[in-house]
């Protein structure tokens, strides 16, 4: 007599994504990152200029932006930096370049930040926080400076982050286009 077991399929419930953010001033950002802020005030919608300083410092990799249409929308995912992909890995840089953040798959996470985005384009002043993550492979934590713009419908962002518990970067070349992400 054969004897067929059947298992019943378990449940896998992904942990759960814990995000804290605890604000501080400026003053308390890293000099790179108060450089950042103190250029981009010079710009209050932004500039070519601003990507020019972020280039021949040598900071831009360690930016991302994120910018809506000239008539509005939601941000999209403009320039990815090596912290973000360091962390979040390149695959998920190819998948969300060009995309809105609200489509990134790290739900809480995403959450998290885009009230800090919105916080620092609506006031129009830098936001700096001091982030911890849980739930998204390894913890992880980080300091960033937001400079948020709005002129009419368009909205941008540039977030100047320096990761602290993540092993990097691999490169220092960040991502683009969806071309140069791979």
């Amino acid at each position: 007599m054969t004897k067929i077991l059947q298992f019943r399929p378990a449940v896998i419930q992904p942990p759960a994504c814990e995000v804290v953010v605890q604000r501080r001033t400026v003053r308390q950002a890293l000099d790179w990152q108060q450089a950042i802020v103190g250029e981009a005030r010079r710009y209050p919608h932004g500039s070519p200029d601003l990507v020019r300083y972020l280039k021949d410092s040598g900071l831009l990799p360690r930016c991302s932006f994120l910018s809506s249409e000239q008539n509005g929308g939601p941000l999209l995912f403009r320039f990815i930096g090596r912290p973000a992909l360091d962390t979040l890995g390149e695959a998920w840089g190819r998948m969300v370049l060009g995309k809105p953040e609200v489509e990134d798959p790290h739900c809480d996470f995403s959450a998290a930040i885009a009230r800090e985005y919105a916080e620092a384009i609506e006031s129009g002043e830098a936001v700096v926080n001091e982030v911890s993550v849980t739930g998204i492979g390894r913890p992880f934590s980080f300091s960033h400076a937001l400079v948020g713009w709005r002129q009419g419908q368009h909205r941008a962002i540039l977030s100047a982050v320096k990761m602290h518990d993540v092993a990097g970067p691999r490169s220092l070349r960040p991502v683009e286009t969806a071309s140069d992400a791979a």
